[in-house]
């Protein structure tokens, strides 16, 4: 799989309108910061075939160039990277791309802002898999909470027929036209879209531009869109911007651990109250400190840690006499608060087990 990054970075918010308070507690980054967090975590999120970065800079971070450059190539050391300083934004470039497209699958990465938080590259490699041979498909590798929820339902996209809903061993499926630009994609579906009709005049940076996408200039194909059953990615500011708002209480944003950069995290495990400095994992802790200032950071087991964030560990620090298994079953019930985020939409049992049943893969001898 092809890992395909094509964006502009800049601290230009888009306008989501009124009553939108993303971070509440959390504290705010640059962009700048938040995309070398986000490149951080897909350095490990795959064994890439081939890494292809299309970066645009606002003028203010021009002068940055050379940083971010020396940090892709030590991020993505002993990959096949292919750099350029400007992004693709015309139908033309799209084309003049596809002779890098080496293989059937693309991770596609139009945004700055996700951030791959798995635990390992197992689930991800075993979906993979799942897509090789499609010809026409694509996986939805962020907004889980929002996409399991609504995929009994056609997807968040439409048009839609719900009757296309399918439960796999490893994943849900539906089809509708999803040309959203965090999805990975088959390099047949790259074609229809940029190949397809003639709108080389209109500015395209990603199939899903601000004011304007590929639905609105022409036909886009109807396909088998694939959901998974774990959460691979999370948008950095969360979704409270969804058509149906997801909360910080429900899912919350994200910060960058302290020491992240400089390889020195620290977590602490079960803690009652989080210490300056330390990362806290506590699923014991009803409230996340995005909505609270006693809150925790994330209700994981050590187990979930991200995998990007492992060699980045100084220290770990676990309270003595734990629980380990109201750990594990607090965590669970969080991860099921993510799915039954608004009584609109009903998630069958048969997910929701595979769902649990996803969760303790690493957890083998606790059972539900």
């Amino acid at each position: 799989m092809i890992l395909f990054c094509n964006t502009f970075i800049t601290e230009k918010k888009p306008h989501y309108g009124k009553g939108f308070v993303f971070r509440e507690n959390l504290r705010d980054y640059s962009n700048f910061d938040i995309f070398r967090y986000s490149l951080a975590s897909l350095t490990t999120a795959y064994p890439w075939k081939k890494v292809i970065l299309y970066i645009s800079l606002d003028e203010m971070y021009k002068s940055r160039q050379q940083e971010l450059e020396d940090f892709i190539n030590e991020e993505f050391k002993g990959h096949n990277i292919i750099l350029r300083w400007s992004r693709n934004d015309y139908q033309q470039d799209w084309k003049d791309s596809y002779e890098l497209l080496d293989d059937n699958l693309i991770w596609f990465y139009c945004n700055h802002d996700h951030i791959f938080i798995d635990s390992s590259q197992d689930y991800l490699k075993l979906l993979v898999d799942e897509m090789r041979d499609e010809e026409l498909c694509s996986l939805a590798f962020s907004h889980w909470p929002e996409c399991i929820r609504s995929a009994k339902y056609g997807g968040p996209s439409k048009p839609f027929d719900p009757k296309t809903y399918k439960i796999h061993e490893n994943y849900v499926s539906c089809e509708n036209e999803s040309f959203d630009s965090i999805q990975i994609i088959t390099k047949e579906l790259y074609h229809r879209w940029w190949f397809e009709g003639d709108f080389n005049t209109i500015k395209l940076p990603r199939p899903d531009y601000f004011g304007i996408g590929l639905a609105e200039i022409k036909p886009v194909p109807i396909h088998k869109v694939i959901v998974p059953l774990k959460e691979l990615c999370r948008h950095f500011d969360g979704y409270q911007h969804c058509k149906y708002p997801i909360t910080n209480e429900q899912c919350p944003a994200l910060e960058i651990p302290d020491g992240f950069f400089e390889n020195n995290i620290k977590i602490g495990y079960g803690n009652g109250r989080r210490s300056d400095g330390w990362t806290s994992f506590n699923p014991l802790i009803n409230e996340y400190k995005a909505v609270s200032n006693d809150g925790v950071d994330y209700k994981w087991t050590l187990d979930d840690i991200p995998l990007f964030w492992k060699k980045r560990i100084s220290k770990t620090y676990s309270s003595p006499n734990l629980d380990e298994e109201l750990m594990i079953r607090c965590k669970l019930k969080a991860v099921l608060e993510m799915v039954y985020t608004d009584p609109s939409f009903s998630i069958d049992l048969e997910i929701e087990e595979k769902i649990l049943k996803l969760q303790l893969q690493n957890n083998s001898s606790f059972s539900i």
